[in-house]
């Protein structure tokens, strides 16, 4: 089952409404509700689609692997597969992450200056 990315920004611009500006009674319990069977519902649909464990044909087993341990020394010059993949594959995502870490950090340090 594939979702739609603007059914599930609706979905999520739906429980800002509810959660933040629709005021306290009956109708906002009933959304609420109904908010958790939509998210309950789609990630029991998300999971029965996952393939089983250990099974040949999952992603993890496609090609990728295979092409990091083998031809990374060579296309990337490390001598470590795995800072080979950290540095030069997914260089982006690392930076990202590296991104938050600092965020969280400041964010924290922040807040126990601040006291």
């Amino acid at each position: 089952m594939e979702v739609n990315p603007y059914v599930a920004v609706g979905i999520l611009l739906l429980m800002a409404y509810v959660f933040f500006y629709l005021p306290a009674g009956y109708i906002r319990h009933v959304l609420i509700v109904l908010l958790v069977f939509i998210i309950g519902y789609a990630l029991v649909m998300t999971v029965s689609e996952m393939p089983t464990f250990g099974a040949v044909d999952t992603p993890a087993h496609n090609v990728v692997p295979e092409r990091y341990l083998g031809r990374a020394p060579e296309e990337t010059g490390a001598v470590n597969v795995v800072t080979a993949i950290i540095t030069d594959y997914r260089a982006f995502d690392t930076l990202g992450e590296v991104v938050v870490l600092f965020v969280a950090i400041v964010a924290a340090l922040s807040n126990l200056k601040a006291r």
